[in-house]
């Protein structure tokens, strides 16, 4: 019965990684064209529109910006800690497949897909533009092999039971 929920995860999680790709690859592609991000701003470059051009931020973006950076900060060092657990906890020299090591393996990708989304809100408020990095993919191909973990310590303890 676990088995099969099991299987069923990563069925989903690898249905939304090759989605996300898709999604990635279009994203990247429009991003590609010229004036794609700004177009083509008249006057940029003149010397009238120098100080007196420049706006101050909206209130919106600060008070998103400030939680969106504690986010981020949050995330990195949850997937900082999470990478240690896991060092540390190979290092030992003990079984790979425990639920330590499945879950700091999941908090690591699940810090990672946090940290890119939040970056990414961070730098749509901050610049306008829209910028997905890769780290969301490798957060759910951590998260994937969290499963696989997981599913490697249910049958490591059948094993152990069945001797």
């Amino acid at each position: 019965m676990e088995n099969e929920k099991l299987n069923s995860k990563i069925k989903n999680i690898s249905r939304i990684s090759v989605v996300g790709l898709i999604a990635y690859i279009g994203i990247a592609a429009y991003a590609m064209f010229p004036d794609a991000k700004q177009g083509f701003i008249d006057g940029w470059n003149d010397y009238e529109n120098g100080v007196e051009g420049i706006k101050n931020p909206a209130l919106w973006k600060i008070l998103t910006a400030f939680p969106c950076s504690i986010a981020m900060i949050t995330a990195l060092v949850i997937t900082i800690v999470a990478g240690l657990q896991l060092l540390f906890g190979m290092s030992r020299g003990a079984s790979p497949f425990t639920e330590k090591v499945s879950k700091a393996i999941k908090n690591m990708g699940v810090s990672l897909i946090v940290f890119e989304l939040t970056r990414a809100l961070f730098v749509y408020i901050s610049d306008e533009s829209v910028e997905i990095g890769m780290l969301w993919l490798a957060g759910l191909v951590l998260y994937a092999f969290s499963l696989v973990f997981r599913y490697g310590t249910v049958l490591q303890k059948e094993s152990d039971e069945t001797l």
